[in-house]
């Protein structure tokens, strides 16, 4: 909100009440930008449309996820006033992206899908660690049984290897916001679902600390 302030702020000092844009970069809770929208009403004399753009990068190759994006995903409101935001980020991306890895979609639909990209992934990378636990009961060696599972097309092989599960503040944030979005709108199954991709990531780090204590003989 202070942010939305701030920018409808300079808007005023810069002399144009003319047609603004204003670009979600950052991964939000869904309906933001309608947040951000009310606030520019209120408070902005200029003409401003709220475009969500949200990033995909990895750890480590930022610069070349930029230049070389998968899917460079446009989101924004279905009116005259939308399209002409959305195009006008759209050609700036059609500067160095191919048009066909341009996706145009709704505002919410878009700030949902970088959510869901996210507990995807997280989900993803937790998917392992349960086998890894039950590989290390029987004696059978995860490594293998990921290589077999990973070679089925349907699943593929991305993320399939086990670790302490995933850090950083990203993954845990995102899963916990699309877990508040699930209760808010009365989804505690759905809610519940995401939730223990978080339950399974803190069981294989506390699996992994028991097991080098273990290793050190309890010291």
């Amino acid at each position: 909100e202070s942010v939305a302030r701030e920018l409808a702020a300079c808007f005023a000092t810069s002399g144009s009440d003319g047609f603004r844009v204003v670009v979600e970069k950052s991964t939000v809770p869904v309906k933001t930008a309608d947040a951000l929208s009310k606030i520019f009403r209120e408070v902005s004399s200029s003409v401003v449309e709220v475009v969500s753009c949200p990033e995909f990068l990895s750890q480590g190759s930022a610069i070349h996820d930029i230049l070389n994006p998968d899917r460079v995903l446009i989101g924004a409101q279905g009116t005259e006033r939308g399209r002409r935001a959305m195009g006008i980020v759209s050609w700036l991306y059609e500067q160095f992206v191919p048009r066909e890895r341009i996706i145009t979609a709704g505002l919410f639909s878009t700030e949902l899908a970088k959510l869901a990209a996210n507990a995807l992934l997280a989900q993803r990378v937790s998917s392992i660690n349960p086998v890894s636990a039950i590989c290390e009961a029987l004696g059978a060696d995860c490594q293998q049984v990921a290589r077999a599972v990973g070679s089925d097309a349907r699943i593929g092989s991305h993320f399939l290897v086990p670790g302490v599960g995933f850090g950083g503040s990203s993954f845990t944030k995102d899963l916990l916001s699309l877990v508040y979005l699930c209760y808010s709108l009365n989804m505690p199954e759905v809610a519940s679902y995401w939730e223990e991709i978080l339950t399974i990531n803190d069981f294989q780090r506390r699996r992994f600390s028991k097991s080098v204590v273990r290793s050190l003989f309890d010291t």
